[in-house]
């Protein structure tokens, strides 16, 4: 598993966590839906500004965020 492929499980896992619509995280996050929707798809590669911004939706630091990862 490659890491865009990581982030998008890892958004996904905590988006379903916090009981988050797309559209919901995408709002907190200051990002479009559409955006999330990619990420969470492994689409493209996902900037770190992104992740950051997802982060700040998450209320959770980028530490957190990759804290999982192997």
């Amino acid at each position: 598993m490659n890491i865009n492929e990581q982030a998008a499980n890892r958004i996904t896992e905590l988006r379903k966590e916090k009981k988050l619509t797309a559209e919901k995280l995408a709002g907190y996050s200051e990002l479009s839906k559409s955006c999330i929707t990619y990420a969470e798809k492994a689409q493209r590669d996902i900037k770190l500004s992104t992740i950051q911004a997802i982060c700040n939706g998450f209320n959770i630091t980028i530490a957190e965020f990759f804290s999982t990862f192997k």
